[in-house]
């Protein structure tokens, strides 16, 4: 899916959408976001990415074997297929009954899900500026792709297919110009509904689901090794400097096992803090679907409040997530 700068994305529509005009002061005020946006469109690609590597990384923590008939770490290797090969086979992805996605393929769903948002924010500022009205082909599949991301229930799929089915008749009837608020009164049920359903599967699928599933096999690791060292306590075959050594390394692996653990809960953080985000658009835009009914427009004064708040919480964001995942690195390709 086609994406750019997030907050370019994100806070240059939301300007135009609560002006309601292309006033060249409007645009250039949220051009001026886009250094911030640079980084805030790098978060969500690491979150949904971190859903294939939790997989990964859960695989590394999988117990060596004592025996060497089929290699000591033959259950790591086959902990890390489930990642990214599917057991039931060489079967389509698209064949949501029988086909179970994989981490890997529910990294890309929920890349893929998120895009549907930003580009429907993308039309709503082009609409508001008059622009012609662009369209990702992408869309057209998004039913499917939408339907692998964990946690997702039918109606939120049905909700983002209605959503991008909007957007293509937008750009294949631009002849019958749709207006800003035809886009904000007929969408704006759906994406309250997309919205919230899309946020859930992030807090079931990844916060809740892969990282607390990754946070049980790092405890089930760092016990067991830890268990293994501290019985040979009274262990007569262990004096000297071998009691020092022995001590330092109990030491260093439960600061190890401190560490990693705070890791993964700062991730479930940023992962909460970006749905807060979500959440906001979604309020913001039924605010403005009820000034509409109402016959009122924000004022500018609102406007220029509302888009402060959203480049405070993007910076924090963006601090956030550089932190917590500057050890992440792209697995290679399976």
């Amino acid at each position: 899916m086609c994406r750019h700068k997030l907050a370019f994305k994100v806070l240059v529509p939301l300007v135009l959408l609560l002006g309601g005009c292309g006033r060249s002061e409007d645009i250039e005020a949220a051009k001026s976001l886009s250094k911030v946006g640079r980084e805030a469109d790098v978060v969500f690609e690491k979150i949904a990415d971190d859903f294939y590597q939790s997989c990964l990384r859960a695989a590394d923590y999988t117990p060596l074997k004592s025996s060497t008939t089929e290699g000591i770490n033959q259950d790591r290797i086959t902990a890390e297929k489930k990642c990214y090969e599917n057991p039931q086979g060489e079967q389509s992805s698209l064949d949501s009954v029988n086909h179970e996605p994989t981490p890997k393929d529910a990294s890309q769903a929920l890349t893929n899900g998120n895009g549907v948002i930003i580009n429907y924010l993308i039309a709503l500022g082009q609409l508001a500026s008059d622009d012609l009205i662009n369209y990702d082909p992408q869309l057209n599949s998004i039913e499917d792709s939408l339907k692998q991301i964990p946690e997702i229930q039918t109606d939120v799929v049905g909700a983002g297919t209605a959503i991008a089915q909007f957007l293509f008749r937008v750009f294949s009837e631009q002849e019958r110009r749709s207006t800003l608020k035809d886009a904000v009164l007929a969408n704006d049920q759906n994406l309250t509904s997309y919205i919230d359903g899309f946020s859930n599967a992030i807090n079931k699928g990844y916060s809740k689901g892969a990282l607390e599933s990754e946070k049980l096999a790092v405890d089930e690791y760092y016990r067991n090794y830890l268990g293994s060292i501290i019985n040979t306590v009274n262990s007569d075959n262990v004096e000297g400097i071998g009691v020092v050594i022995r001590d330092k390394t109990i030491v260093e692996l439960d600061r190890e096992w401190k560490t990693t653990k705070s890791t993964l809960v700062e991730k479930q953080k940023i992962a909460d803090f970006y749905v807060v985000i979500l959440k906001e658009i979604s309020q913001d835009h039924h605010t403005i679907k009820e000034m509409y009914q109402k016959d009122e427009k924000p004022s500018s004064t609102q406007i220029r409040k509302m888009v402060k708040n959203y480049v405070k919480k993007l910076d924090k964001l963006v601090e956030q997530s550089n932190k917590a995942f500057k050890d992440n690195v792209t697995p290679k390709e399976k």
